[in-house]
Formats: structure tokens, C-alpha cells, sequence
């Protein structure tokens, strides 16, 4: 059985992740996740402890301190995950609880137990290194710094039970998925004044309005220069594609089913809501609840996108952007 199996079982038997959506079993799933995860993880500090002993039998003293500090670590994060407590923590009181916020506690549940393979490979990897080999330092570095990323992650989880409340995908995204992180488009990235060069015209950034869900996020920035009122709409993730496009005047009641104007008429493709931000010369608004809506032509390439927050919106019309034509000059690379 592969290590994390059992986390695994343990959350796949509870339909949509019920242990916690039922506020009557939520800190006996809590609990019992925990001590599966604690057990496993005792396991490999077991070993890192019989590693030490068969140093310490052969006089090998340097090695010793070497070994100590990743067992240290490791056996920390075993009693921070054993004994935790969340006290009268909003993820476990009678109020309603964000759903984003429990399906967030899952992801750091999952992202916990995936790393008992990564640790079993490297303990393994140390087992199998001489003490006089420079990769034993090497190897036993990688350790702590696996074990750093557990404690950073079972962080981020006690922040989401004692607030009750999802976090900022992209926040959650970092300590998830390292990989994910660094393939976020450069564009999504942008920051006021920086500068975006498209068709070989320039513009600076003069605001943004963005949306962010539990599984993503999107940033529609508003940039001076050219033309028209011109906003480069971007994905965070990679995969998807970037918009250019302008402000329309057509006003959408929320979620409505299609959008005409005097060119064309879209057909809704989906509607998302999340927490989001907007900034511009005329002020800002922090982590208020946004509705973001797509639509695609009935005919064409066209697409129009529609954020609503609170009294405000943003009806943005345009096309996909090509690649080619697309220069961004930001400090995040």
C-alpha cells in the first residue's frame, strides 16, 4: 500500500468530503485525519531514529548531528498535527461555513498525506548514502526542507479553520502545488504602471478588477494608451487563454442566460463566484464577494465577460489574444 493510502481512503469515504460539510462529525473527521496522518509520518521518524543508533554505534559522530535535525523537525510536525487545538475555531461552530473554506481543508488533508512518499523516497535515499559521502548532507537538507513544507502547509490549514473562511487560491496554490505556482502567466502578474505592449502599440496598467475561486482565478487589468478603453483579461492558469478586449457599455443583470449588443449575441458558458479586489484612480475595494461571467458569440470568435460586485461592474467585450502580438513588462518574471 503506498504511503498516504490511508489518508487517502479515509477521505474518499466521506461523500464530498461530508466529515467536515457536517457540522455534527467535524472535529471527529478532523481527528481521526490527523492521527492517520501522525501515524504514518511517526513511522518515517522511526526510522531516521534507527538511523541515528546505527551512527552512534559506529563512532560516527559527525553524521550523527547531521540526521538529528530532520528527525527533530519531523517528530515537531507529528506532535503539531497529534495535539493541535482549534479551541471554538468557525470552521467547528454551529454558524454556516464557506464551502471554498472546507473544500480548501481537504486540498491541505491530500497535500499532507502526499508527501509521505516524497519523505519515504528521501529517508530511503539517506539510508542508502555513507555518512562520508557529501551527498549524505545533501540528501538529509532535502528531509528538513520537506518537512519545513509541512509545516507550512498544516499553517495555512489551522489559518483556514480558525478564520472559517477560504484563502485566495493563488495563496493556496503555493504551498499546494509549487509547480502550478511557477507556471502562472507572467501577464497575471501585472502591477499598476507596468507596462503591456500589444500589436506593437504600448499602454501602461491604470487599474484591475479580479475574481478568485477556489479552483481559479482570473485578473482583467484596464490599461492607458491606445485606442478605446482597452483591458487585457488573464487566466492564472497557463493553460487557458488570454483575452483582449474593451469595455462595453452593456449593462447584464447577473447570471443572465445571453448578451446582445449591435454586432452579436452571447450565450452564457459559465458563471463563478468568488472574493476579489478592484483598483483604480478612483479608489479601491479589498476581498468583497464578485459574480464572474463568460459568454461566447453564437457565431464568430467573440467573447464578452461580466464582473459584478456589490453597486458596481465590468462588461468587457473582445477576442482571444494572440501570443505572438502580447509583450508584458513587469519585475515578476
Amino acid at each position: 500500500m503506498s504511503r498516504g493510502g490511508m489518508i487517502d481512503r479515509m477521505l474518499d469515504s466521506i461523500p464530498g468530503y461530508g466529515g467536515y460539510r457536517d457540522k455534527e462529525r467535524r472535529r471527529d473527521s478532523d481527528r481521526a485525519i490527523r492521527e492517520s496522518l501522525a501515524l504514518e509520518y511517526d513511522q518515517l521518524a522511526s526510522r531516521l531514529g534507527r538511523l541515528t543508533t546505527s551512527l552512534a554505534e559506529e563512532r560516527k559522530i559527525m553524521a550523527i548531528s547531521t540526521v538529528d535535525k530532520p528527525q527533530r523537525r519531523l517528530t515537531s510536525f507529528i506532535d503539531r498535527v497529534r495535539t493541535a487545538s482549534y479551541g471554538y475555531a468557525p470552521l467547528f461552530s454551529d454558524k454556516p461555513v464557506d464551502a471554498s473554506a472546507l473544500d480548501q481543508i481537504a486540498l491541505f488533508d491530500r497535500a499532507l498525506a502526499d508527501q509521505l512518499s516524497t519523505l519515504e523516497t528521501q529517508i530511503e535515499a539517506l539510508e542508502k548514502t555513507s555518512p562520508d559521502d557529501e551527498d549524505f548532507k545533501s540528501t538529509a537538507s532535502e528531509i528538513v526542507a520537506t518537512v519545513d513544507g509541512l509545516h507550512d502547509r498544516f499553517d495555512k490549514r489551522h489559518e483556514v479553520i480558525q478564520s472559517g473562511a477560504a484563502m485566495p487560491s493563488q495563496e493556496v496554490a503555493k504551498y499546494l502545488d509549487p509547480v502550478q505556482q511557477s507556471s502562472i502567466p507572467t501577464a497575471y502578474r501585472l502591477h499598476e504602471h507596468e507596462a503591456v505592449s500589444y500589436d506593437g502599440v504600448n499602454y501602461t496598467v491604470a487599474g484591475r478588477v479580479s475574481v478568485e475561486t477556489v479552483g481559479a482565478a482570473w485578473r482583467a487589468f484596464k490599461l492607458k494608451g491606445g485606442a478605446g478603453d482597452a483591458w487585457l483579461l488573464v487566466p492564472s492558469d497557463s493553460t487557458s487563454p488570454t483575452y483582449w478586449t474593451r469595455r462595453s457599455s452593456v449593462a447584464v443583470e447577473n447570471s443572465a442566460e445571453s448578451v446582445s449588443d449591435d454586432t452579436a449575441t452571447y450565450n452564457l458558458v459559465n458563471v463563478v463566484n468568488g472574493k476579489g479586489d478592484v483598483f483604480g484612480p478612483s479608489g479601491s475595494a479589498d476581498n468583497q464577494p464578485v459574480e464572474f461571467a463568460q459568454y461566447r458569440a453564437t457565431s464568430g470568435e467573440g467573447r464578452f465577460f461580466t464582473f459584478s460586485w456589490g453597486t458596481g461592474g465590468l462588461s468587457l467585450k473582445g477576442v482571444e489574444a494572440n501570443p505572438a502580438s502580447l509583450d508584458v513588462f513587469t519585475r515578476e518574471t
